[in-house]
């Protein structure tokens, strides 16, 4: 089956298609996660929408204060808990 990160980079759109089909989330989860960050790295570069989007979820993910807040907009693009905290984990993962 062909992926969206088959060229080892994914767009925007293509991230939020991958968040939002059980089984391409699925799939994309299963790779190691060096694979995962650097994908992600390689598709949001630096002060990039994705990239920025990407700090603020990893970095109000650590705060009590705005953790129900970051859920809530995790959950809109199709992120339970447990799979935003590995997002964010994964995001910064060489950080």
């Amino acid at each position: 089956m062909n992926t969206p990160w088959d060229d080892g980079v994914v767009t925007e759109e293509e991230f939020t298609v991958i968040l939002k089909t059980p089984e391409l989330k699925q799939m994309f989860m299963a790779l190691s996660e060096q694979e995962q960050h650097e994908i992600l790295k390689r598709s949001a570069p630096k002060k990039s929408k994705m990239a920025k989007t990407l700090d603020k979820l990893a970095k109000y993910l650590k705060s009590s204060w705005f953790r129900r807040t970051a859920l809530k907009k995790a959950a809109r693009f199709g992120l339970n808990e447990e799979e935003a905290d590995h997002f964010a984990r994964i995001w910064k993962h060489d950080s």
